[in-house]
């Protein structure tokens, strides 16, 4: 019994002891100004304009690979024209002073994520593209696409 008080009491003036009064810290006078809004857009096209240039490159380099199966070309277009879509909104949010600079930020991050993704399901998609040769008589044709057929009277080589 007299070990339980004898912890009790320790336990007790250690949480007294330690808890004694708490004081702020008095607020620092912030020495740099926050930024102005052309030191944002400045900041955010600076960190996403290479990004979508790269990402632009990319489809290009896609839509060229992708001429040879009509599935593929028209969903690169879809990607493209969505793409380029998103570029002006955001450039038009970026060059308006009344638009919000944080919801173009998070715009921004949420279309360079998608469309990283996007393009690369389709250059797996434009990886899968094969040619094969078909032969009718003395002369050859090369087809293209993801699942190639020779034509009516052609035959694979």
């Amino acid at each position: 019994m007299k070990s339980r008080s004898a912890i009790l009491v320790l336990v007790m003036s250690l949480s007294f002891g330690l808890s004694g009064t708490a004081f702020a810290a008095a607020p620092t006078p912030s020495s740099s100004a926050s930024p102005t809004r052309a030191e944002e857009v400045a900041a955010i096209q600076g960190q996403y304009n290479p990004i979508f240039e790269a990402e632009y490159a990319r489809l290009l380099v896609l839509k060229k690979k992708a001429l040879v199966d009509a599935d593929l070309t028209k969903r690169v277009k879809a990607v493209l024209v969505d793409f380029l879509g998103a570029r002006r909104v955001i450039d038009t949010n970026l060059s308006d002073v009344n638009s919000g600079l944080s919801a173009t930020r998070d715009y921004a991050e949420e279309e360079t994520g998608e469309f990283s993704s996007t393009i690369g399901i389709l250059e797996a998609m434009a990886a899968q593209i094969k040619t094969i040769s078909c032969i009718k008589a003395k002369v050859v044709k090369k087809v293209s696409g993801m699942a190639p057929k020779c034509p009516k009277g052609y035959k694979k080589k």
